[in-house]
Order: C-alpha cells, then sequence, then structure tokens
C-alpha cells in the first residue's frame, strides 16, 4: 500500500463523504474475509463513487473486496490479502423494469429478495435460486454465478443475464449488453464478467430476463434405495416430461426431513399450468409405483420449504461443500463410490441436480475430509468431469487450491486479469491459480 492507512481514509472520504468510510472495529470484524479483517469500510451510493473508490484504492495499491450480502465469501481461496471492503449495499434500486419485455434494470446491491417483491406486483419473478435470498444481492450472485435449482428449465445466471455497468480499476465505468434480450451486437463481455467473483472489476448495475409466475406448483418426492433412485432417474430422463427441477439427494441433506435412515429421495418440481402440473403429478407417481419406492406430494409451505433448503445448502456457514460436475449418465455410479466413503462421522450429505449433472457433498468439516478432495478430482476426471472446494471454513482452506489444478486456459485467464487488473488488487489470491 502506497498510503498508510489515514492517508487512504482521507482520499476515500474526500470522493465518497466522511460518512461513507469508517473503521469502526465492530463493523471491520463483521466484514473479515476467511478470518482476515480489513482495514476500512466504505460504502458508495452511486456507480460514479464506486469508480472513484476503486481508482483511489488502485493508484494507492490498496487490495479491494466487493461486498453485496456477504453470503459468498466462503467460495474461493484464501486471501492474499483484504484492505478495502467497497460495500454496495446503498445501491439498491430498482432502475427500469420493463414488464412487457420481461426485463429488469436493477443496482447491484439490491436484494434477490426485495427484487422478487417489487417485480411480483406485475405477476413476474427472477429466476435466481441463489442461497438465503433475504441477504444475497444481484451483484454477488452474477460475480458468483451462482445457479440454483431450477437452471435446467429457466437458463443459468449467464443466460439471465443480458446486460452490466461494471467500475473497473482506472475509474472507468463500462457497459456490457443491453437492455433487450435479442443482444447480439458484439463481444458477449457479460459472460466474461458473470463468475469471475469480483476480480475484473465491480458491477453497478445489471440487466435480467424476468419470467412470469406459474399458475401452479407443487413436488413429487419418491424415497427408496439408492439402485431403485438411479433407475427411476433414467427412466424419468427418457421421458418426454419437462419439470422446472429434478433432484437426488441422501437422508444427511436437511431437505429430505422425511427420508428414513439410509434412504435415498428422488424430487421433482414442476411449475406452470394446472394441467402441466397435474400431468406431471399422475407421471411421475406411476413410476414410482412401478420401481416400488414410497412417494408424497408437497404444496404450498411444504413445497417452498423443501426447495429452501435445497438452495441454502451449499453455503450453510462452517459447513465444508464439494462441488463436482459429471456427466448426467454417470451420477448414479459416482453418487454410489462417495457414498461408500464412510468416516467416524458417517456418510457425507450429498445432492445431485440430476438435470445437469452437478453434485454438492458436504462430508464433516475436518482435516481428514479435505483429505479426499484429491480423491473427488480423480473420481470427477475418470467421469470426464471437475471437482472443486466450493466452499469452507478458512482453517480448511490453508495450503489447498480450492479450484483444484488450474485449466489448459489459464494463461489466457491470467492475461485478462492483467489487462482488467494489472495491479492485482480486486480479491486478490481468491480465484482460480490465485488470480
Amino acid at each position: 500500500m502506497n498510503l498508510n492507512h489515514d492517508q487512504l481514509a482521507r482520499q476515500l472520504e474526500s470522493a465518497l463523504g466522511t460518512k461513507a468510510v469508517t473503521d469502526e472495529p465492530g463493523l471491520l470484524g463483521s466484514h473479515a474475509v476467511d478470518g482476515r479483517q480489513p482495514v476500512l469500510f466504505c460504502s458508495p451510493e452511486s456507480p460514479e463513487q464506486v469508480a472513484a473508490a476503486l481508482r483511489i484504492c488502485s493508484e494507492a495499491e490498496a487490495a479491494v473486496t466487493p461486498w453485496g450480502g456477504g453470503t459468498v465469501m466462503a467460495l474461493g481461496n484464501l486471501p492474499r490479502k483484504v484492505g478495502v471492503i467497497i460495500g454496495l449495499n446503498r445501491l439498491n434500486r430498482v432502475v427500469e423494469h420493463d414488464d412487457a419485455n420481461l426485463t429488469a434494470t436493477v443496482e447491484a446491491g439490491i436484494s434477490l429478495a426485495q427484487l422478487q417483491q417489487i417485480v411480483a406486483r406485475q405477476k413476474q419473478f427472477l429466476p435466481f435460486d441463489a442461497p438465503f435470498p433475504a441477504q444475497a444481492t444481484v451483484g454477488g450472485t452474477v460475480a458468483a454465478n451462482l445457479n440454483g435449482p431450477r437452471r435446467s428449465f429457466y437458463g443459468s445466471v449467464r443466460d439471465l443475464v443480458i446486460g452490466m455497468k461494471v467500475a473497473l480499476v482506472s475509474g472507468q465505468s463500462i457497459k456490457a449488453g443491453g437492455k433487450v434480450v435479442k443482444n447480439v451486437a458484439g463481444y458477449d463481455m457479460c459472460k466474461l464478467f458473470t463468475g469471475s467473483l469480483g476480480t475484473l472489476g465491480i458491477f453497478t448495475e445489471v440487466t435480467l430476463r424476468m419470467a412470469p409466475v406459474h399458475e401452479a406448483a407443487a413436488t413429487w418426492v419418491a424415497s427408496g434405495a439408492l439402485s431403485k433412485i438411479v433407475r427411476l432417474t433414467d427412466e424419468f430422463s427418457g421421458s418426454q416430461l419437462n419439470p422446472t427441477a429434478t433432484f437426488i439427494l441422501n437422508s444427511q441433506v436437511g431437505a429430505a426431513g422425511s427420508a428414513s435412515k439410509g434412504d435415498w429421495q428422488f424430487a421433482v418440481r414442476s411449475e406452470g399450468f394446472e394441467e402441466t402440473v397435474a400431468r406431471h403429478l399422475r407421471d411421475v407417481q406411476a413410476m414410482g409405483a412401478r420401481h416400488g419406492l414410497t412417494s408424497e406430494l408437497l404444496h404450498d409451505t411444504a413445497h417452498n420449504c423443501y426447495w429452501d433448503a435445497i438452495c441454502d445448502f451449499p453455503l450453510q456457514p462452517g459447513r465444508l461443500v464439494y462441488r463436482m460436475i459429471v456427466p448426467r449418465a454417470s451420477i448414479g455410479e459416482v453418487a454410489k463410490i462417495i457414498s461408500e466413503w464412510n468416516t467416524p462421522n458417517g456418510q457425507p450429505a450429498i445432492m445431485i441436480d440430476a438435470a445437469v449433472g452437478t453434485l454438492w457433498i458436504a462430508p464433516a468439516a475436518e482435516n481428514r475430509s479435505v483429505d479426499q478432495f484429491l480423491k473427488l478430482i480423480e473420481l470427477a476426471r475418470a467421469h470426464g468431469g471437475h471437482a472443486v472446494m466450493f466452499a469452507g471454513p478458512p482453517e480448511l482452506k490453508q495450503d489447498v487450491d480450492v479450484w483444484g489444478s488450474p485449466p489448459q486456459s489459464f494463461s489466457l485467464m491470467r492475461e485478462i486479469k492483467r489487462q482488467f487488473d494489472p495491479k492485482g488488487i480486486l480479491n486478490p489470491g481468491r480465484f482460480v491459480g490465485g488470480t
């Protein structure tokens, strides 16, 4: 850092105002990143102030951590250093809701729950299923590329983001994409920034695709042995049914409250017209009966609570979670292998998005579970996939690259990082390869 603490604080205060910059110990402690406490917290009230704060920090070579709702701070490697937190809590407006074209432009600090309440007035919703939506922000969800259970039906975060404004370390602001769904002019920079974990710039505004609120919703849950669940999943995958989510989970997952110990569950979430939902329920009940599985239907509160637990599963405080992505045809075999890795603390909690082949594995948060990371990486590679340590307590991330081995494209990623952040001040060390 080229400036001392007081000099940096004074420069930030001159740009943002004295009330927007603080070093109050309690606030700094609540914004620690993997146990590392920042030296300053600032809360800009406009995109221009975000850009100005970034420019000042870059000139001072002070590390910057963007902060939305704080729900995704367990992601990534341990930071090399933590200096200034730039909080986006004051950038929380809906700039424009074009309900006729099913789009909304919002400031990055708005919470998902707040946005859902606003667009619901026009019978629309944002198909983001990020954990803890009351705290999670649009900017944080896009930065972390947090895809939820309904990804296979409504699209990924990258599909739903159609435009954005980003503040760069130079103090400039750039615009990518637009405010209409069919926007294909030039390079799609939105996809570059989405999932960059705040290492290239700070989102100040995002334009998103909305979806119409469904007429009906229900969940069908089958319970039984993993072998039967896998056979049911294979039959279901070959059917013409198109639900909004299909998940497999064992009894260690909090959502599987009604499952007997040792049982697995196959959950089908259906949303749409009354007739569509009724058709799904009739057909899946018939499939479950053929496989000798017990089943139940969930509506209203029970339906919502079941999927809320699935959404929140990857980012529970203090939980160690691995994410593995393999071809859908391999999920049964991979789940069987992992479920047999019993430890003194029992079987890990396993949750699988059967529509896209993503497995979430939560063993006990202890060092012996970290030793299994290499086994997971090799297992994923053997099936043409990959594995990462998605989240975990800081003491378990010591001497571990949570992203695994850098990909073949890493040199390109590193050069992009150098172009956007030449001094390496944005979230230093937290992303792939310690970038």
